[in-house]
């Protein structure tokens, strides 16, 4: 069996300031920069994969969304894999959750989020109702104001895209580069209306700008792209990662050296009474693994769990 890692598995948290693969594509960048006081191309995503997409065709508008139910982006990710859903959206964010973003389909793909403009555009779905008043986003809603404008400076400084607020038209015609909302979609976006009147643009506009450039070019691709998560026992952090050789490793050491090749997909868990370790990952055939180290060990035992993974 395949021990090096292709597949990732549901709900792995990703550092992707760091290379993580769900938002890993050709135009994207493996190496952040550093531009103000943020990391350019730089968001930590969970992954939760949604069966809804298909390929795009060149992305010039990022879009927001409002969920119009669902209030946490973990919900939502469960509803977009649902089969008979038959929606989708990239990323999705929240007001519970700061700095940390549901990813559901890989931004090489286009998701079902806004009909016939979904060919370009890469789309957020915020945890919010369009009814909400500008007071409600600006006074009760600040994380979920601040996840937007991050998403926005990583979309825009990734893809080139400007801190242009777009009009319906430009929104419409697939070659203007920018940033809207649904309902600047009109009638191919479906007629929505989110995000509604209330929600405050123009003050995600000015945030992203100071967190980033906006359309500078993407950083070069680079040669140590890595997939990370981290978990606490005792006080002492434990972070699982892939190296630049596709290695599982934990805090600075290979778990098992002849093991390369992984790309994607390392989670770590700790047993909080036992201090028991669990690295998991999917293997080169798509399967799901697993290393396991128990208390008192210095060793960590392989094994394949026969899942398959997206």
């Amino acid at each position: 069996m395949n021990r090096s890692s292709h597949g990732l598995a549901a709900s792995t948290i990703c550092a992707a300031a760091i290379g993580c693969v769900p938002t890993r594509n050709s135009s994207g960048s493996g190496t952040p920069t550093r531009k103000g006081s943020v990391i350019a191309v730089a968001i930590k995503e969970v992954w939760i994969p949604s069966p809804h997409y298909s390929s795009p065709q060149s992305y010039m508008v990022a879009a927001f969304h409002t969920t119009e139910g669902a209030m946490k982006y973990r919900d939502l990710g469960a509803w977009f894999q649902n089969p008979s859903a038959q929606c989708s959206s990239h990323h999705g964010a929240d007001n519970y959750e700061r700095g940390v973003f549901g990813a559901y389909v890989y931004e090489d793909k286009k998701a079902w989020t806004q009909a016939g403009a979904n060919p370009w555009t890469l789309s957020i779905e915020l945890c919010a109702y369009a009814s909400w008043s500008r007071s409600t986003w600006l006074n009760s809603k600040s994380i979920l104001v601040d996840n937007a404008a991050e998403w926005l400076n990583y979309i825009c400084d990734k893809y080139h895209i400007p801190f242009t607020l777009l009009n319906n038209s430009q929104a419409q015609s697939g070659t203007v580069k920018g940033v809207c909302q649904h309902v600047n979609f009109g009638s191919m976006g479906s007629g929505h209306h989110d995000c509604g009147d209330g929600f405050p643009i123009d003050v995600v506009l000015d945030k992203a700008k100071k967190w980033g450039s906006g359309g500078s070019q993407p950083a070069p691709e680079g040669s140590s792209l890595m997939s990370a998560s981290v978990a606490i026992y005792q006080g002492k952090q434990y972070f699982a990662y892939l190296n630049g050789a596709g290695t599982v490793c934990v805090n600075g050491g290979a778990v098992d050296p002849s093991q390369k090749g992984a790309s994607s997909g390392c989670d770590i868990a700790i047993d909080q009474e036992t201090g028991r370790k669990v690295v998991s990952y999917s293997n080169g055939d798509r399967i799901f693994c697993t290393y396991t180290q128990e208390p008192g060990s210095n060793s960590w035992a392989w094994t394949s769990k026969k899942w398959t993974t997206k």
